[in-house]
């Protein structure tokens, strides 16, 4: 007899504190660059513009946040990363219509920093440990 596991039953792992910690600081990056970007619209009298980005960088800063809640989660991983990516662009989308239609990029670019901000983060954790 042959047994088959199936992956939908395997223990879910936790997010390690190393994984956290990769989280919170590419968390503080993008709350740092949220304000910069903010502070760089407003001493150029482009509030809209400024305040755009710094959304799209703040909203993306929960991606990884997000991840590490939904990892432990019986649902497969995909489903997952589909779902959280897709409902942060809708929510970028509609809060970039909130600053105009114009300015929609500006917060889907944000979300896009986040994310390089996020992968620079992992890539250098995973370089110390070598």
């Amino acid at each position: 007899m042959v047994e088959v596991i199936s992956e939908g039953t395997s223990a879910r792992p936790t997010p390690s504190a190393n994984a956290l910690r990769l989280i919170r600081n590419a968390a503080i990056v993008c709350a740092g660059a949220a304000v910069v970007a903010a502070v760089i619209g407003i001493v150029l009298g482009h509030a809209g513009l400024g305040g755009a980005l710094a959304t799209g960088l703040a909203l993306g800063s929960l991606n990884g946040a997000l991840a590490a809640r939904l990892i432990a989660l019986p649902v497969p991983f995909l489903a997952t990363s589909l779902l959280r990516i897709v409902t942060l662009s809708m929510i970028g989308i509609a809060i970039g219509l909130a600053f105009g239609i114009a300015n929609v990029w500006l917060v889907i670019l944000g979300l896009g920093i986040s994310q390089v901000v996020l992968a620079a983060a992992a890539l250098r954790e995973s370089m110390r440990f070598k």
